[in-house]
């Protein structure tokens, strides 16, 4: 483990007043922090769990929690401050300096850790409604124990909730590190003072990291770095519904851009990972029947065939001739599916232009967007009328096919040149 020293937090996002509250104070040992945007009616039960889960698993210890706002217009700071709390607890609510971001909001909660010289941070989302005290045990339990330096969350949600995280992050994160962490995007976190002093000092505020490219970056660094994972099962997780179509494009380009990057930057390491080792879990796992969602399977794919008219020339440019023709096929039927192992290759292919082409990369990370919404769609009609739990196999199958194209990656991402692809 890398040494652990003091530090002078660089290009500060909170304000004065607050570092003087907490300057010449004793240590306060947690700190749990809550990214918040407009999240009034959750936020009052999330306090009170985590509130609770400090009282019952860490008796003795003092907690801050922190709201780090976005610049909510509803009540959601001033239902923050009139949740009660126990004696061990207070509270912190700001809005935090910089750029608008959940990466933003977490940096400056990770800035709070070090002033108040805690022994471990965490984070959670704020819109979360299954949580429960025991999570606060699950999270802080291996930092505590000096076991872990970061800890990703592992919880079970709907089949209609299959995500960027199951379809992109988790499978290419697997593939390329060799380290099964299987919620690289979950917003329940848990850091040590060695993790979060690292997080900061990395010049990458002013790029995606400081958005929703966030918590890719945060378990890549964590990978390469060879830093004690552990990972925190929290049985389920429910949070408010939002259509998985609407406003998602913002968020999909700075998740999907910060994990192509990333392959850049670690390009010496991921081509000789031949194994992938698993991570250990932090008390036994409780599989618990998610929460039904509404089916969206029909939204997603008029989102594919509005996004293939609409990036039509990159997926030109992108996809090879066999591909595009599948993509022909998959336009005039829509029974026929994108199955697992055309989806991986289709996830490399972008991942070498991403990063090898002279186009702008944003584009391009937004032309993967439709075929997203294609390969969740197909995966979707598979899992109809099966049991939560097939949701697992069919994500590790598709890890599987993720793995195996490996070889294809690396030799595409050496031979690629753009001049000859161009359209």
């Amino acid at each position: 483990m890398l040494e652990e020293t003091s530090m002078s937090l660089p290009d500060q996002m909170i304000e004065p007043a607050i570092r003087r509250r907490l300057q010449g104070r004793e240590p306060i040992e947690l700190v749990i922090g809550l990214p918040t945007y407009k999240n009034s009616r959750t936020i009052a039960n999330v306090i009170s769990a985590l509130t609770q889960g400090v009282e019952t698993h860490f008796p003795g210890m003092k907690a801050l929690i922190v709201v780090s706002d976005g610049g909510s217009t509803d009540e959601t700071l001033d239902v923050a401050r009139a949740t009660a709390l126990p004696p061990s607890a207070s509270l912190i609510t700001m809005q935090y300096v910089g750029g608008n971001g959940k990466g933003s909001a977490i940096r400056s909660v990770m800035e709070i850790a070090e002033l108040a010289r805690a022994r471990a941070c965490a984070i959670v989302d704020a819109d979360v409604r299954s949580i429960n005290p025991t999570w606060i045990e699950r999270l802080f339990g291996p930092v505590l124990a000096d076991e872990a330096d970061f800890v990703s969350p592992y919880y079970t949600r709907d089949r209609h909730e299959v995500t960027i995280n199951d379809m992109i992050a988790y499978p290419l994160t697997r593939a390329l590190y060799g380290r099964d962490v299987r919620q690289p995007l979950g917003g329940e976190v848990a850091m040590s003072p060695l993790a979060w002093r690292t997080f900061i000092n990395r010049d990458v505020w002013e790029t995606d990291v400081a958005r929703f490219g966030i918590h890719i970056w945060m378990v890549t660094l964590a990978i390469n770095a060879g830093w004690r994972l552990y990972q925190a099962p929290l049985g389920t997780k429910t949070h408010d519904y939002k259509d998985p179509t609407v406003g998602f494009e913002p968020k999909f380009m700075q998740i999907v851009g910060t994990l192509f990057r990333l392959m850049s930057i670690h390009r010496r390491v991921w081509p000789d990972v031949r194994v992938v080792l698993p991570v250990p879990t932090w008390g036994e796992v409780h599989y618990l029947d998610p929460e039904p969602v509404p089916t969206t399977r029909q939204t997603l794919w008029d989102g594919f065939l509005k996004g293939v008219k609409r990036y039509r020339r990159n997926l030109d440019h992108i996809l090879e001739t066999d591909q595009r023709q599948l993509l022909k096929t998959l336009v005039a039927d829509d029974t026929i599916g994108l199955p697992a192992d055309a989806w991986a290759r289709m996830v490399m292919d972008f991942a070498v232009v991403y990063n090898r082409g002279e186009g702008d990369p944003d584009k391009v990370a937004l032309s993967l967007l439709p075929l997203y919404y294609a390969r969740k769609a197909t995966l979707l009609r598979q899992l109809e009328g099966q049991p939560w739990t097939a949701v697992e196999d069919a994500i590790r199958e598709q890890c599987d096919a993720f793995f195996q194209m490996k070889t294809y990656l690396a030799r595409r991402w050496v031979s690629y040149l753009p001049w000859l692809t161009a359209p």
